[in-house]
């Protein structure tokens, strides 16, 4: 994941005094020695060819102890007016990709910052393309993350229903999830509409420029889509085409059908939990920063519950065709299951909780 510096920058200086070199140090709360910089690429016109150095009023320990001494790589996005709530005086954005850890960003509004006068300028085509080879290292950082594995040829091959392969399976979707979650975190719901997202992540089927030569003009969206899609699809050579009364009787049969008792004790927990502990859940929620034992304690909790009606939840979880992935949704709910209750052993032992060890042990 993204290695973010700014709580533990003390000071530093980034560079762009020549062309196609980034240079800089930075020294940290914990380190002796400067960290030592020097990237390939530009920062953004805003900077380019200039040097900017920067003080942290209030430092703080962070994550600088996992940063390498010597960081060598390709520069990110760098700039004063990154974000528009970051467009102030002492507005910074310093990010680059480095051999050694990865992704690697600074990003504040505290910073006291200081800007020389250009040694060179750059126009706006060296801009665009510069951001286009940010937006380049971002994608091949992000793959990293994703590792899809490689496309089979043997389409015919019978899917392989066993728990290795779907818990296989899960961890892909997480390491999807991870990689999404990075690249909204840094582009933000904007990133959503302009298709900064869909390139990063590797999803070319759903940039602007193949969505004309898919769908055909904009008139006919959809279009393109229903055709050969006028019923239901074809399941052994059945036409199943939709029944309004088969799917109400469907929706009346899963109402009616009984639940399976331990979706259901999952279920019944943490409505409890979130009841009986909803007192002292608002007394912590100032101060919580979502990684408290409490907050761990229910996350975990609700993860069991959300991921056993999923896996429990459907009429054929009991086919030998879902069982494979049962297993792998078992398996995940007791790792869950061990942190909830590491967490609650953390509350049991904490002082401000001595007056509910009753309720405690209960849970």
């Amino acid at each position: 994941m993204a290695l973010r510096l700014d709580t533990a920058v003390i000071r530093g200086e980034i560079d762009n005094t020549t062309r196609d070199n980034v240079r800089g140090k930075l020294w940290l709360v914990g380190r002796e020695d400067p960290v030592i910089i020097d990237l390939r690429g530009n920062a953004w016109r805003d900077v380019a060819g200039c040097k900017i150095t920067f003080t942290n009023p209030t430092p703080s320990p962070g994550p600088a102890s996992a940063l390498q001494p010597k960081q060598k790589g390709h520069v990110g996005d760098i700039t004063t007016s990154h974000k528009e709530e970051l467009e102030s005086a002492n507005a910074l954005y310093i990010e680059w990709f480095s051999e050694e850890n990865g992704r690697v960003f600074i990003e504040g509004t505290d910073f006291e910052i200081s800007i020389s006068a250009w040694v060179w300028e750059m126009d706006e085509a060296e801009e665009e393309a510069q951001k286009m080879s940010n937006l380049q290292a971002m994608r091949e950082w992000l793959a990293g993350i994703i590792q899809r594995p490689e496309p089979r040829d043997d389409d015919d091959e019978e899917f392989d229903a066993s728990e290795e392969s779907w818990e296989d399976s899960l961890k892909q979707s997480d390491r999807l999830t991870d990689a999404n979650m990075e690249a909204i975190e840094k582009y933000g719901i904007d990133g959503l509409h302009d298709d900064r997202i869909a390139f990063v992540m590797g999803w070319d089927h759903m940039l602007e420029g193949s969505r004309g030569r898919e769908r055909g003009d904009d008139d006919d969206k959809g279009e393109n889509w229903k055709e050969g899609h006028d019923g239901m699809p074809e399941l052994d050579g059945i036409e199943m085409e939709l029944d309004d009364q088969a799917f109400s009787d469907y929706l009346e049969e899963e109402s009616e059908r009984e639940a399976h008792p331990l979706q259901t004790m999952a279920h019944d927990f943490v409505l409890r939990l979130l009841t009986e502990i909803k007192e002292e859940r608002a007394e912590n929620a100032a101060e919580s920063d979502g990684s408290t034992a409490l907050d761990r304690f229910i996350r975990n909790s609700m993860n069991i519950s959300g991921k056993l009606a999923g896996a429990l939840g459907t009429q054929d979880f009991g086919g030998s065709f879902q069982t494979g992935h049962t297993l792998a949704i078992l398996r995940r709910c007791l790792n869950w299951a061990n942190d909830a209750f590491a967490a609650l052993n953390e509350l049991m032992e904490a002082p401000e909780w001595k007056d509910r060890q009753d309720l405690l042990n209960d849970f």
